[in-house]
């Protein structure tokens, strides 16, 4: 019984570094080859894209829980060919973008926003666009600076609370998420898709933050005290405001179903434009793009009515 002691705590010891991804240090020398730019901001280096004429029409563009900023990669050239200047970038704690020891909740993200549109000197108010956790984020920096935000899209937005079982435990939760959920997280992007086969090397792009150290610390706080939270009264803010507001949906959406959409109108109010995106799942703005595209030229190109 002793023996099989020592080998329980040696594995409960041992088994979080053997299954880690994170063996560099994200530093200069790892963002030489990286695209776009970088700015330091209040946590840290933050890793973004501006592209467009910079007296055009910004819009800025929120991604989702675990992928970074290549989530746009499908949608911003064609809102640059419309005129616009394309904002994106990576939350703290993705892509290349500083993993500080903070909590990771809606707060340093909606600061991160505000940080990153003061530090570019944009004053006027943006469009700006949400995916899936990342519309959560929006609808509170909505909430939160309304002054700051001309038109909404919310594409497949985070809506409601997950209980997230053993992670939440300290110490126990923790040593889950580093040895099983975080390792399956690559694997698991595939569900983002209607047509995996299509596209094989997902995974392996998603892969590319996971060799750097905090990304496992990044996403267990952030489903701590984000993806367990709900973000029903910014939803609802957000509808107070009636503010133009454009939500896009896949109608075989497996990670946040369809069924959501009607509780997401429901806050929104009359001001919302619903939209769905036939053989589409989660990743919609990806995998069917051209869709989307339409839709969000579309929406950003009519005029603003007033409330």
């Amino acid at each position: 019984m002793l023996l099989i002691l020592i080998l329980l705590i040696a594995a409960i010891i041992v088994l979080p570094p053997l299954r880690s991804y994170e063996p560099k240090s994200l530093n200069n020398r790892a963002r030489e080859h990286a695209p776009g730019n970088f700015i330091t901001l209040t946590h840290g280096c933050v890793h973004y894209s501006r592209v467009g004429e910079l007296n055009a029409p910004v819009v800025i563009m929120v991604h989702g829980f675990s992928a970074p900023s290549y989530m746009w990669d499908k949608n911003v050239p064609a809102l640059i060919d419309e005129g616009y200047q394309v904002i994106t970038f990576d939350l703290y704690g993705r892509g290349y973008s500083d993993r500080p020891n903070v909590a990771y909740d809606k707060t340093l993200f909606v600061e991160q926003i505000n940080d990153l549109l003061i530090a570019l000197e944009i004053t006027e108010p943006v469009f700006i666009v949400g995916l899936s956790m990342g519309g959560a984020i929006t609808a509170s920096f909505v909430a939160t600076y309304p002054e700051k935000v001309a038109k909404v899209v919310f594409v497949a937005p985070f809506n409601q609370p997950v209980d997230i079982g053993p992670l939440i435990l300290p110490v126990v939760g923790t040593w889950l998420g580093y040895t099983v959920f975080i390792p399956s997280l690559a694997g698991n992007q595939s569900n983002d898709l209607v047509e995996p086969d299509l596209m094989p090397n997902w995974s392996d792009k998603f892969k590319v933050q996971m060799q750097y150290k905090g990304f496992r610390r990044a996403i267990i706080r952030t489903g701590k005290n984000m993806i367990q939270k709900d973000p029903s009264a910014d939803f609802s803010m957000v509808g107070e405001l009636r503010l133009p507001t454009l939500l896009l949906w896949g109608d075989q959406d497996k990670v946040i179903p369809l069924q959501d959409a009607a509780r997401v109108q429901r806050f929104l109010g009359e001001t919302c434009q619903f939209e769905k995106i036939n053989n589409a799942g989660h990743a919609l703005q990806y995998e069917r793009y051209q869709q989307v595209n339409s839709k969000l030229i579309e929406f950003l190109s009519s005029p603003k009515l007033s409330g």
